[in-house]
């Protein structure tokens, strides 16, 4: 049980005790004057102890200090209680209430820089293919000179033709290149397949690709190099046998119609180039023609090919072509 302490006492100034005291005599006087039956003096005496109770009352409160009053100068300042601090539950709750708010802004900082990346990766991607389409359009105009020479031979008058009439290479190799342009101007139009992620069984493995035709070159190559591979490029048989010397490929693009040493005896030629140079190692070669009869496929096994892939082809039948061969051959050659 809670005891509260008694309050000491105040003491009354000496001045007011002695008013207190003259004003108790009054009162005592004039009570004795009205039991002796003199009203008159009693009553004057009852006045005069009532005005020096005014009196004195009047100077008590001219002489208290104001409660509200402001301390005087150098005089300590009152004691105020303590506020309570606040509580561990109280912190800890605007602390985590700040990390909240700064992990918000970091996600929402971080989601922007990748939408300004993924923007700035779409805008290189349309650049790319427009200067791609740019490069095509102008392959395409040097592609269809030389055709329209040709096609313009092939119409001459009967009289004027050469005995025979026009041999069948040219027509066949007339047939491969609008089979090309044909393919070309697809890719063109928007069907170029997307990119896919190369796979790592046939990663950094070499390929060649030997074509006169430089819309073949590059599309194959552009193809090829979405896959990851390393691919060189040759436009004639002497150049691609050149390119062997240097180094063995994984696999090679043989065009079989070509100027001067066609892709039937450049791959014989190949065949033991390689069987010199690289004892242990057996390249993959691909026939690139529009002729795949079966006395044609008979040729091409006899002159070391390996498969054939049919002309105009598109770049899925392509990259088939690539992952069906080359992981079976998991450990690309290091270059030498």
């Amino acid at each position: 049980m809670r005891v509260d302490k008694c309050r000491p006492c105040r003491r009354l100034p000496p001045y007011l005790r002695l008013v207190l005291l003259l004003q108790l005599g009054l009162l005592l006087a004039g009570l004795a004057l009205l039991l002796t039956s003199a009203p008159g003096a009693w009553l004057a005496v009852l006045l005069l102890a009532s005005t020096l109770n005014l009196a004195a009352v009047a100077a008590g409160c001219l002489r208290e200090p104001s409660r509200h009053a402001e301390p005087a100068a150098g005089a300590p300042a009152p004691l105020t209680p303590p506020q309570a601090a606040p509580s561990v539950e109280l912190v800890a709750a605007g602390e985590e209430q700040l990390r909240r708010r700064l992990q918000t802004l970091e996600d929402d900082l971080a989601r922007r820089e990748q939408r300004l990346e993924r923007l700035a990766a779409g805008r290189d991607r349309a650049r790319e293919e427009s200067r791609l389409k740019s490069d095509y359009l102008t392959l395409l105009g040097r592609e269809l000179q030389p055709l329209k020479a040709r096609l313009d031979a092939l119409l001459m008058p009967q009289g004027e033709q050469p005995p025979g009439g026009p041999p069948r290479r040219a027509l066949e190799e007339l047939r491969d290149r609008l089979g090309d342009l044909a393919v070309l101007l697809e890719d063109i139009a928007g069907e170029e397949p997307a990119a896919t992620e190369a796979s790592p069984a046939h990663r950094e493995s070499r390929v060649l690709i030997v074509d006169d035709g430089p819309v073949n070159l590059m599309l194959a190559r552009q193809v090829l190099e979405r896959e990851g591979l390393v691919v060189r490029t040759a436009t004639s048989g002497a150049e691609a046998l050149a390119s062997l010397e240097q180094l063995p490929f994984d696999l090679v693009l043989m065009d079989i119609f070509m100027p001067g040493m066609d892709g039937m005896e450049t791959s014989r030629r190949w065949r033991d180039v390689e069987a010199a140079h690289y004892p242990d190692h057996r390249s993959v070669l691909v026939a690139l023609t529009a002729n795949a009869s079966v006395e044609d496929r008979q040729r091409f096994a006899a002159a070391g090919l390996d498969d054939y892939l049919a002309k105009p082809y598109r770049p899925q039948e392509l990259i088939a072509l690539v992952r069906r061969w080359l992981p079976a051959r998991p450990d690309a050659l290091d270059t030498p």
